[in-house]
C-alpha cells in the first residue's frame, strides 16, 4: 500500500511557505522512494526567478540520487538526470561534479542511447562534459572523460549534430594517451562520415586507424594482393566447420575486438567507397576473425565471405558460408550482429536461393532487431534491403507505400542520408505505379515529389557506380518500359553497364533484374527502330546473362528468362516455341509469387496472341494480367 511521507527536510526544500504534502511516495513495508508526476510541475510555482529555479532542481536532484533504492534507481535515472540537468552549472565542488557526471549523466546517456534515443542520448553526454571539461578532472577521472567525449560524438553522429560531433571527437583524439582510446575516436569518426554520405573519407580515415595497431590493407597491387588474400582464405576456411568455431576460445581483448567491429565495417562501406578494395579489406576480416578468436564478429566475417565468393560467381560455396554465419549466431547467441548478417545473408545471397519473401521476412527481423540492440547503421541498411526485396518479391503496393513511409520517416530520424535517398527513389516509383499522385511529369520518369531524377543525375557525372546512382537508373528503367517510353528506359538501362563487369550490382539478384528489363526494352525499340541490328544483339547479350541467373536461382529468375527468350523467339517467327516459352514464364511467376511480372507474363503472352488474330486467347489472358495487376495494387 503507497502512502505519502512528511519529512521535514522534504517540506522545507519542496514547499518552504506550504504545508501540502510531499512528493515522495513511499511502501509500507519497503523504504523505497517514488516521484510523483506532479513533482516537475511544482517548481514553476514555488520559484520566481531562474537561479531559485535551477537551486531547487538541482536539490530534489541530489536527493533523490541519495535516497532512491537500488531497486528503483534504473526506473528513475532520467527524472534524476533531468532534474540535476536543470541546475547542474551550480555545482562548484569537484568531486560532486565528478559524482553527477559519472554516476548520472553518464550512466543516462548510456542507457538512452541503448534505446536508440541519440538526441536525448546527447544531451545526458554534454552535461557530463560541461561538469568534467578541464585539465584537472582529464588527469583524475580520465576515463570517465573519455567515455563522455566519445560515446557523446557518437550521439552527435547519429543525431546528425556534425559540428558538435567534430567538436566533441577532436578533444577526444587530442586527449587520449593510448592506441585503445585513438583507435576508439577513429572508429567513431568513420562511422560519422558513413552518416554523412562520404564513405571514401570514411574508408580512408579506417585505414588510418587499422595502421596505428598494425593491420595494413595494401593499397598498391590491389588485385595481385586480393587474389593472394583469396587463396589464403578459401585454403583457411576449407579446414573449418562449425563445430570448429564453437570450440575457439573468445578473444576480449580490447584492441583486437575493436579492430575487428572496424574491418567488418570498412567492407560494409568499401563497396560504396573505393570498392576496387572491398574483397582485400573483407578477406583480412576473415582470417583477422579466425586468427584472433573474436566470437562476436565471426558471423559478420563468415557472411561477408559469402557476399564476396557470390561476386566471384562462387554461389554453391557462398551460401553455405552464410548458413555457418547464421548457425554460428543462433548457437552462439550473438545478437548484436543479427542486423549486419541478415543484411549480407538474406539481401544479397540468399536471394539466389530462397523465396524472395522469405528474405524479406528475414531483413525485416534484422531491421527491427538492429533497433534493439543499438545497431543503427546497419539496422536502416537492413531496412533498405528490405524495402528492395520487397517491390521485386511483388508485395502489395499500398503495403509496400505504408512500409517505405515508416522506414523513410526513421531514417530522417536518424540522419541516415545516403539509404534515405534510395529509399525515396523506391517510394517514388511505387506512387507512379499505384498511381496514387506525387508524379510531377508523368507515371513514366522518377520525378516527383520524392524524388528527382534529373537533379540526382547531374551530382553524379563523375560518380557513376554509386549505389544511389545505379539503383535510381534501374528503378528508372523498369518505369519507363512499363509506360512503353523505351528510350528513355534504354537511355538509364546504359548508364549501368552491368554487362561491362563495372557495376555494383555485380553479384546482387538485382543485376539480373536489371538485364531482363534492358532485354526487354531492347525487344521493344527493335520493332520500332531502324536500328535493329544493335538491339537484336543487345537482346542475345540479356538471354545469355539471364540464363547464368536461371542456373543461380531457378526460383526466383526463370520466369524472367524463359518471358525474354519467348519475346525473341516470337521476333524470329518460332512462334509454337515462343508459346510454350510464354507458359514457362507464367509458371514460373506464379510459382514465385512475384504478382506485377507474373502479370507482365500475361500481359506479353495476351499482346502475342493479338499479333496472331487470337483475340479470344488473347481476352482471357489481358483480363488475367489486369487481374494480377490489380491484385499488386
Amino acid at each position: 500500500m503507497i502512502r505519502h511521507v512528511e519529512t521535514k527536510r522534504l517540506k522545507r526544500m519542496l514547499y518552504p511557505s506550504h504545508s501540502k504534502k510531499c512528493f515522495l511516495l513511499t511502501t509500507k513495508t519497503e523504504q523505497k522512494w517514488h516521484l510523483s508526476t506532479t513533482a516537475s510541475r511544482a517548481p514553476r510555482i514555488l520559484c520566481s526567478t531562474q537561479k531559485k529555479l535551477a537551486a531547487f532542481h538541482l536539490q530534489l536532484g541530489r536527493i533523490l540520487a541519495q535516497n532512491l533504492s537500488h531497486e528503483t534507481w534504473e526506473k528513475h535515472l532520467f527524472i534524476v538526470a533531468h532534474q540535476l540537468a536543470r541546475g547542474y552549472k551550480l555545482i562548484s565542488h569537484r568531486d560532486e561534479r565528478v559524482v553527477i557526471a559519472g554516476r548520472i549523466f553518464l550512466r543516462a546517456g548510456d542507457k538512452a542511447a541503448a534505446a536508440s534515443a541519440f538526441p536525448e542520448a546527447k544531451f545526458f553526454y554534454a552535461r557530463g562534459i560541461d561538469l568534467i571539461d578541464n585539465d584537472e578532472d582529464w588527469e583524475s577521472s580520465y576515463q570517465l572523460c573519455m567515455d563522455c567525449f566519445s560515446k557523446g560524438a557518437e550521439a552527435a553522429a547519429i543525431a546528425g549534430d556534425y559540428e558538435q560531433m567534430d567538436a566533441w571527437l577532436s578533444v577526444a583524439i587530442r586527449r587520449s594517451i593510448g592506441l585503445d582510446d585513438q583507435f576508439r575516436a577513429h572508429y567513431i569518426h568513420v562511422r560519422s562520415l558513413a552518416q554523412r554520405n562520404e564513405m571514401e573519407k570514411a574508408v580512408d580515415v579506417g585505414l588510418e586507424a587499422l595502421e596505428l595497431i598494425g593491420v595494413r590493407i595494401p593499397s598498391d597491387n590491389v588485385k595481385l594482393h586480393t587474389l593472394i588474400e583469396l587463396f589464403k582464405t578459401r585454403r583457411l576456411m576449407k579446414r573449418i566447420c562449425v563445430a570448429d568455431l564453437k570450440k575457439i576460445e573468445p578473444n576480449k581483448e580490447k584492441q583486437v575486438v575493436s579492430a575487428s567491429r572496424l574491418l567488418n565495417i570498412l567492407g560494409t562501406l568499401s563497396l560504396s567507397g573505393k570498392k576496387h578494395l572491398c574483397p582485400l579489406i573483407c578477406f583480412k576480416s576473415v582470417q583477422f576473425n579466425i586468427k584472433h578468436g573474436i566470437l562476436s564478429g565471426m558471423p559478420i566475417s563468415l557472411a561477408t565471405y559469402g557476399f564476396l565468393l557470390s561476386r566471384f560467381g562462387m554461389l554453391t560455396e557462398a551460401t553455405s558460408y552464410c548458413e555457418m554465419a547464421n548457425s554460428v549466431r543462433e548457437d552462439l547467441g550473438i545478437v548484436e550482429t543479427i542486423a549486419s548478417v541478415n543484411m549480407a545473408v538474406y539481401g544479397i545471397v540468399f536471394p539466389f536461393s530462397k523465396p524472395l519473401r522469405e528474405c524479406e521476412k528475414q531483413l525485416h527481423h534484422g531491421y527491427t532487431a538492429g533497433f534493439e540492440v543499438g545497431d543503427v547503421a546497419n539496422s536502416l541498411r537492413c531496412a533498405s534491403l528490405h524495402r528492395y526485396i520487397s517491390f521485386f518479391s511483388g508485395q502489395p503496393l499500398p503495403k509496400f507505400l505504408k512500409g517505405v513511409e515508416k522506414v523513410s520517416k526513421l531514417m530522417k530520424e536518424y540522419n541516415s542520408n545516403s539509404t534515405l535517398l534510395v529509399n525515396l527513389v523506391y517510394q517514388q516509383a511505387a506512387v507512379n505505379f499505384s498511381g496514387s499522385g506525387g508524379a510531377s511529369t508523368g507515371p513514366a520518369y522518377l520525378n516527383g515529389d520524392f524524388c528527382d531524377y534529373n537533379k540526382i543525375e547531374q551530382q553524379f557525372q563523375e560518380k557513376t557506380h554509386s549505389i544511389l546512382h545505379e539503383q535510381m537508373n534501374l528503378m528508372q528503367t523498369i518505369l519507363a518500359y512499363h509506360f512503353a517510353h523505351y528510350d528513355t528506359g534504354w537511355k538509364s538501362s546504359e548508364k549501368i553497364h552491368v554487362c561491362g563487369g563495372g557495376s555494383i550490382f555485380k553479384g546482387f539478384i538485382f543485376q539480373y533484374i536489371h538485364i531482363f528489363y534492358r532485354g526487354l526494352t531492347a525487344i521493344a525499340l527493335s520493332r520500332n527502330e531502324n536500328d535493329k541490328r544493335k538491339y537484336a544483339a543487345a537482346v542475345k547479350a540479356c538471354i545469355k546473362v539471364l540464363k547464368i541467373g536461371r542456373k543461380k536461382s531457378p526460383l526466383n529468375l526463370s520466369h524472367q528468362s524463359y518471358l525474354l527468350e519467348a519475346e525473341l523467339a516470337v521476333t524470329k517467327k518460332r512462334y509454337a516455341f515462343a508459346e510454350r516459352l510464354f507458359m514457362l514464364s507464367i509458371e514460373h511467376a506464379a510459382s514465385a509469387g512475384i504478382l506485377h511480372e507474373h502479370a507482365l507474363a500475361h500481359e506479353r503472352f495476351g499482346f502475342y496472341y493479338m499479333m496472331r488474330n487470337n483475340h479470344e486467347a488473347a481476352y482471357e489472358q489481358i483480363r488475367v494480367a489486369r487481374d494480377l495487376y490489380a491484385k499488386w495494387g
